[in-house]
């Protein structure tokens, strides 16, 4: 089956590279919306799981595995930020794409994106940075801190690298920043600190709140899926403290989830979390109900009406790739072996 998803991978990439179609879809079934989407979420998420995962590739896999790896690694300039500065955008740069085949939002510079932690800290993590690179990537961070009242002082490292843009912080893309931070064993200080301490009372929001504390992911079973791919490298003492509950949250949502790929991501949490699993059945065929990615343009603005609008799904972008779930289920059969 490994053989048969890598295949399927480069196949895909191989369709949309002669074809000039893009790898993902941005999509609202309410609004019956959907357009075809160039990010590089898709690229840097899905090349940073078919890297972990990579070990478990025999000759011939590995060998699709690193026609696969070139082609991706060759897309990241085409996001770099547009002054030349080593963080990236969600979209296109030079020019600006964003909002691609769109009607309304890719003519206006309202919907232009700042450049992101979350993209910038899977194309490092990637693409081989150095040490060093990663460092002043770091120092460009403490530009765009936020308040936490949780922290000691309140200084935790904001989504977006925007001065106007209004700050947020996101889970998920902030497990990604610590997950590169870790890796090159940089020392943490106290805005490290305070990120990670806001990391560790997020726990308690993941199930009543998962869109506050995720406004990017919004689901669950994303977050827990994050939570536990930082884990399973790393240890960090406050987190670690709350292993046993992050596996409660997650066997209890895998009780009352319907989406068959959501369920998939909770027990792969579950594996890499060190638990003892049964093998599940995954199914191939692309599901509706997965989404990878959720956009919110209403929570930006300031206005309360429009931030609880933000929450309900008929305002948001639910963004789909094909490439990105097959990674995701190259993941778990390679995990499930291990187990």
């Amino acid at each position: 089956m490994i053989s048969g998803i890598i295949s399927e991978i480069a196949k895909k990439m191989s369709e949309v590279e002669t074809s000039n179609s893009t790898f993902s879809v941005r999509k609202n079934d309410f609004w019956g919306y959907k357009r075809a989407d160039d990010n590089i979420f898709v690229f840097a998420s899905t090349l940073f799981i078919l890297q972990q995962n990579s070990r478990y590739l025999n000759k011939e896999q590995k060998v699709i595995f690193e026609k696969i790896e070139s082609q991706i690694l060759a897309e990241f300039a085409k996001y770099q930020n547009k002054d030349g500065r080593l963080t990236y955008n969600f979209y296109k740069t030079k020019p600006s794409r964003h909002f691609p085949n769109g009607r309304f939002m890719r003519r206006l510079d309202h919907f232009r994106l700042p450049d992101d932690i979350d993209d910038t800290a899977l194309i490092y993590l990637t693409s081989n940075y150095t040490k060093e690179q990663t460092i002043w990537l770091k120092n460009h961070l403490s530009e765009f801190t936020d308040q936490y009242r949780g922290s000691k002082n309140g200084e935790i490292y904001s989504t977006w690298f925007g001065k106007n843009m209004p700050k947020e912080q996101d889970v998920c893309a902030l497990l990604n920043l610590m997950y590169l931070l870790f890796k090159h064993q940089i020392a943490l200080d106290q805005t490290d600190n305070n990120t990670l301490k806001f990391i560790s009372n997020a726990v308690n929001e993941i199930t009543k709140n998962s869109f506050q504390i995720a406004r990017h992911y919004g689901h669950p079973a994303l977050i827990i899926y994050h939570y536990a791919r930082f884990m399973a490298d790393f240890s960090y003492q406050e987190l670690d403290n709350r292993k046993a509950e992050l596996i409660d949250i997650a066997k209890k949502l895998l009780a009352k989830e319907k989406s068959a790929l959501f369920r998939m991501l909770l027990e792969t949490a579950l594996l890499k979390f060190g638990e003892k699993r049964n093998k599940i059945d995954i199914n191939l065929d692309p599901e509706k109900q997965f989404y990878s990615f959720i956009g919110a343009p209403f929570a930006p603005f300031e206005n309360p009406a429009t931030r609880l609008i933000a929450k309900n799904q008929w305002s948001q972008i639910f963004w789909k790739s094909e490439i990105h779930e097959l990674a995701l289920r190259l993941e778990y059969i390679c995990l499930i072996r291990k187990n």
